[in-house]
């Protein structure tokens, strides 16, 4: 069907049903965000080194330490290196990890996050929780975990070191609520820019 007039104009006369869309998505992804749980987070920045690596060409051991960080990264993820991390965190609620076996590894997956930054070494690791202090002790946890275990599966030269010690969150950390409500922006303003276009003949 050929439209009548320019785009441009009818999206001058059609302007109410993008802002009145635009609104309601930004209120609703809002609100839906207050049915999340409340979350601060810890994050911690590591630097992974082989000192020992002294034959080998400096892109070489560089490539080697991000490829290193990155196996890191996924381990901390396994039931394995959660458990050891419970155990070191000092003054964590275990109660707060459900005792299902596939509802705990969910919970863990969900409040831990992990970044490697490309062609370093680096790591940031990250942990979310409603109690500040219980993120902060489990993100100290995960770090120690992570020196301790990292020569035993990539070789005793790898080494984890923190240069940016555990850094806890001043708000909530998630849900981010203005991204949600910009997502809802977005999504509400083409909800009514395709409701413009399917009436258009009416408008």
């Amino acid at each position: 069907m050929i439209l009548k007039e320019h785009p441009v104009a009818l999206l001058r006369r059609s302007w109410p049903a993008l802002l009145f869309g635009g609104l309601a998505g930004a209120l609703l992804a809002a609100l839906l965000s207050f049915t999340q749980p409340l979350e601060y987070s810890s994050t911690v920045r590591l630097l992974i080194t082989q000192p020992g690596a002294t034959n080998t060409d400096p892109y070489t051991i560089l490539k080697s330490n991000e490829r290193i960080a990155q196996n890191l990264s996924q381990l901390l993820y396994t039931s394995s290196f959660f458990e050891n991390i419970l155990t070191q965190a000092e003054g964590i609620d275990r109660e707060y990890f459900p005792a299902d076996e596939y509802d705990r590894r969910r919970a863990w997956s969900r409040s831990i996050g992990t970044t490697v930054e490309p062609g370093s070494g680096l790591m940031l690791v990250t942990i979310f929780h409603p109690n500040r202090t219980q993120a902060h002790s489990l993100v100290q946890a995960a770090t120690q975990e992570l020196a301790k275990q990292a020569p035993n599966f990539f070789g005793y030269s790898v080494r984890v070191q923190v240069i940016d010690a555990p850094l806890d969150s001043r708000w909530i950390a998630r849900p981010n609520f203005l991204n949600n409500a910009l997502a809802g922006l977005v999504l509400g303003s083409l909800l009514g820019l395709l409701w413009m276009i399917a009436n258009r003949e009416k408008i």
